[in-house]
C-alpha cells in the first residue's frame, strides 16, 4: 500500500457519489447501503487516506458476509474471507456460480470487463459497527466498505497483474505512512 494523502470525508463522499448512482442503474444496487457504511466508518474512525493498492494488499482485504445477491452459492460466510480466498472460491465454483448466483455473477462479469483504474474502492482499518461485520476477525489487511464485486473480479481474473495498482480511500489511522 502506498499512501498518497490524507483527505477529508467530504472529498471521499463526493468521489463515491460521482461514481456510484444510488438509483436502480443495475439490479441489486447496494450503493445507498455502501454510502451509509462510509458514514459509519467516518463516525467511528475519523481520518481518511487516499492510497494505492497493488495485488498483494488487495488480496488481503477482509470481506464481510456476502449472500451473493440471494443466490444459492454463498460467496463469503459470516466470518468473512479475504479477497484472495473469495476469488479462489469463485474460481472453484466457476461452472456452477452463474446458475446458482446469477445476480452476483452478472456483477462480477461487469467488473471483469471494466478497467480497474476507473473507480475507487473504499476500505477501513477495522470492521465497522454493522451486523454484516459482527463476526469478522480482522487480520493484517484492510476491511471492505465498498467494492466487493470489483475486488473479487480483479483478483479472480488477474486484472491487477504487471504492477498495476488501484485507488482506494481508507478510513482509520494507518500503521505506517
Amino acid at each position: 500500500m502506498r499512501v498518497v494523502e490524507v483527505v477529508q470525508f467530504a472529498e471521499v463522499l463526493a468521489r463515491f457519489r460521482r461514481e456510484h448512482a444510488t438509483g436502480p442503474v443495475h439490479e441489486a444496487n447496494t450503493n445507498a447501503l455502501a454510502e451509509r457504511a462510509l458514514g459509519v466508518a467516518d463516525a467511528m474512525l475519523g481520518v481518511w487516506h487516499r492510497v494505492r493498492l497493488g495485488p498483494a494488499a488487495l488480496g488481503r482485504v477482509l470481506l464481510p458476509w456476502h449472500e451473493s445477491e440471494g443466490g444459492r452459492c454463498k460467496l463469503v460466510p459470516r466470518t468473512g474471507l479475504t479477497v484472495a480466498a473469495a476469488a479462489a472460491r469463485l474460481r472453484e465454483a466457476h461452472d456452477d456460480y452463474p446458475d446458482h448466483s446469477p445476480v452476483c455473477w452478472r456483477k462480477l462479469q461487469r467488473h471483469r470487463a471494466a478497467d480497474p483504474a476507473s473507480t475507487a474502492i473504499y476500505l477501513s482499518t477495522r470492521p465497522i459497527d454493522h451486523v454484516d461485520y459482527a463476526a469478522l476477525t480482522p487480520g493484517d489487511g484492510l476491511v471492505h466498505l465498498d467494492g466487493l464485486h470489483r475486488m473479487v473480479a480483479w483478483a479472480a481474473y488477474g486484472l491487477l497483474q504487471g504492477g498495476r495498482e488501484v485507488e482506494a480511500y481508507v478510513a482509520g489511522p494507518l500503521r505506517s505512512q
